[in-house]
């Protein structure tokens, strides 16, 4: 098993050269696309168990990073070994793209709805970038439904931080639960603007009005409510 060599046969220096400008890492970027790792993932999984290949995996390497993150999204092991290797995991996240890749690849997410949540909850007590980003990456991604979305906004409110990427995380959650339950979030965020950091609000209006999941009658609401 030599994971290096094969990430460097599928690398592309275009693609390198343009996740180098998004994505600020201090981890070597070698230029592999995210379905490329999810095969790599899936090939080495037929062969190897997960033990096997993080062994085999030069965590100074960017790709391996995200080929770890998919593999602890994909494999069947107990919800506690699974946290314990998402805890480890993050440690090591120091960009968003690795944040967010991450969450994508972590579907079992929905077969432990009330776990995740509480877990999510907990990371909420580090002042950690990542840690935070993390948190609302999931809330966004798998809890703004029927169930959870009026505690999600609640939670939304209550993170404070001056940290860019958490902040540009909660804004895009507040634009998605405009697209999902827009008259519901629109007088949340009303209720709450004096207590919602003003730059969040109205990225949140900004980039609900960039959806193309919103009415033009909705965007011209949102425009409106912009705090100057």
């Amino acid at each position: 098993m030599n994971i290096i060599n094969e990430l460097k046969n599928n690398a592309n220096q275009d693609y390198q050269k343009f996740n180098l400008k998004i994505c600020q890492t201090k981890y070597e970027m070698l230029g592999v696309k995210v379905p490329i790792l999810r095969k790599m993932a899936k090939d080495l999984l037929k062969k190897y168990s997960y033990q096997e290949i993080f062994n085999n995996l030069n965590d100074n390497v960017y790709e391996c990073l995200l080929l770890k993150g998919i593999i602890i999204g994909s494999i069947d092991i107990s919800l506690n070994e699974r946290l314990k290797l998402i805890d480890n995991y993050l440690v090591q996240i120091d960009c968003w793209a690795l944040c967010d890749i991450f969450v994508s690849n972590l579907k079992f997410v929905k077969k432990y709805p009330k776990e995740m949540f509480n877990y999510v909850n907990n990371l909420l007590n580090y002042q950690e970038e990542y840690y935070l980003r993390f948190a609302i990456v999931i809330l966004l991604t798998y809890y703004l439904n029927d169930t959870y979305y009026q505690d999600v906004l609640s939670i939304l409110l209550s993170i404070k931080s001056n940290y860019f990427y958490v902040k540009m995380a909660l804004a895009w959650a507040y634009s998605i639960s405009l697209i999902k339950y827009f008259d519901e979030t629109i007088n949340f965020l009303l209720d709450n603007k004096n207590n919602i950091d003003k730059w969040i609000y109205n990225k949140a209006l900004q980039k609900g009005r960039e959806s193309f999941k919103l009415s033009h009658e909705q965007k011209e609401i949102l425009k409106n409510l912009k705090i100057t």
